[in-house]
């Protein structure tokens, strides 16, 4: 049991999830999905090495601490010290709908959306997840985390195009507001279907989803990378190397990450749930593990996530870019390009980005007013994190997510 093995440096999780899945076709619901699933992980530690065990329905931890340190013979490298007593819970698992209303309640509001989208075939998935996590080590550390969130993902198909998609809505909150994500598909829709035009050039004002921009960047704040000096931010840690309205950072904090567990995988629990990768345009902290974190000498900053079966690796559960707008009109007045969806695109070595884009909208003081042709846009990595940066605001009603804009150049597709 447990206090049997309270020399061994050992951390114990369990991880709770169950889900409610509605599958779409055509604007109505023609399946349900209910998961129950429970894992258990026990990581033990002895001289600089790791043994790992997890198991898949009710936890045994007597039975995992057995097989975790049989694991240590493996000889695993892991120099990593066990965070000190604590003890915190943050729940934020109100009920949001029952499972006997979700069906119909989530078919009214597919009908509205199909009223309001005539030229649309919607698709794809409605989820309503609950999901919590205990952590304890024998250092005395003890966390517990639940949360509840819907999660309405529509697909839409233009009916005489023949594509699998032409556009999407996404919504991950705690709470249902059908009138406002009904208005937002109408506000889609009636962009969709308005031809725009937008001369080429350069400095215009791009508007991107966090990942949309970021997701070919992040690789450069990986720890391993930044040591070894392949990251364009290699060399550069503490400096100021952005914009001074540059704000980004890995996301815990209930307000705004949903389904995200407050402590990381190592039971780090970082100031306001954030880790800032950049704060003020200075480079503050990489994506570590402990591990990497201690073979490196970098900040050990709490952003590891971990498989219920494996040795943890650096993650990022959710991005916060801090809003130095209210909303896009103030972020873009005037003309502006949304990215709604672009695919193909990558950043050289030397810092270059371009993406081909296959679907932006031209908007005018914040609002979409039409459809522009496929794109390309461009920048580089300093440019757009920097001089080119105009900041960021929130999305609403889409809790948790938000909007970044950068000026870069544009051609067509």
């Amino acid at each position: 049991m447990y206090s049997e093995v309270k020399k061994m440096n050992k951390e114990f999780i369990v991880d709770r999830s169950s889900s409610v899945t509605l599958n779409v076709t055509a604007g109505k619901i023609d399946s349900y999905r209910k998961k129950e699933e429970t894992t258990a992980t026990v990581r033990v530690y002895r001289d600089g090495k790791i043994g790992v065990a997890g198991m898949l329905g009710e936890p045994d931890e007597a039975a995992l601490t057995e097989k975790a340190e049989a694991a240590l013979a493996l000889g695993i490298p892991y120099p990593a010290a066990l965070n000190g007593p604590a003890e915190m819970t943050l729940r934020n698992d109100a009920p949001i709908l029952s499972e006997r209303e979700l069906i119909p309640t989530m078919q009214a509001f597919l009908d509205r959306v199909s009223a309001a989208c005539p030229r649309f075939a919607v698709s794809n998935k409605i989820m309503l997840t609950s999901d919590s996590r205990s952590y304890r080590n024998s250092e005395g550390r003890a966390l517990e985390w639940s949360d509840r969130v819907l999660s309405v993902g529509l697909l839409f198909q233009d009916r005489g195009a023949g594509n699998l998609m032409d556009g999407f809505y996404e919504f991950t909150g705690r709470h249902f507001d059908p009138d406002a994500m009904v208005e937002g598909c109408r506000t889609f829709h009636e962009a969709f279907y308005t031809p725009a035009t937008l001369e080429e050039g350069e400095g215009i004002p791009v508007v991107f989803s966090y990942y949309g921009l970021f997701e070919t960047f992040l690789r450069n704040f990986g720890g391993e990378l930044y040591a070894s000096g392949a990251s364009l931010v290699s060399g550069k840690l503490g400096e100021r190397c952005f914009s001074e309205n540059l704000t980004l950072a890995v996301d815990r904090n209930p307000a705004t990450a949903f389904d995200c567990c407050f402590f990381d995988a190592e039971g780090q629990v970082a100031k306001d749930y954030r880790v800032p990768l950049i704060e003020d345009g200075v480079l503050r902290n990489l994506l570590v593990t402990k591990r990497t974190a201690e073979l490196f000498g970098l900040p050990s900053a709490g952003t590891a996530g971990a498989a219920y079966d494996g040795v943890p690796s650096s993650a990022i559960p959710s991005l916060y870019i801090r809003p130095t707008a209210r909303n896009l009109a103030e972020l873009v007045p005037g003309k502006s390009i949304q990215i709604i969806f672009s695919s193909g695109g990558d950043t050289t070595p030397d810092g270059r980005f371009a993406t081909p884009v296959q679907c932006a909208f031209l908007m005018e003081d914040g609002k979409p007013v039409g459809r522009l042709p496929e794109l390309v846009v461009s920048g580089s990595f300093f440019d757009l994190l920097g001089k080119d940066w105009l900041g960021a605001s929130p999305a609403d009603p889409a809790e948790g997510f938000g909007y970044c804009a950068v000026r870069m150049k544009v051609a067509r597709g």
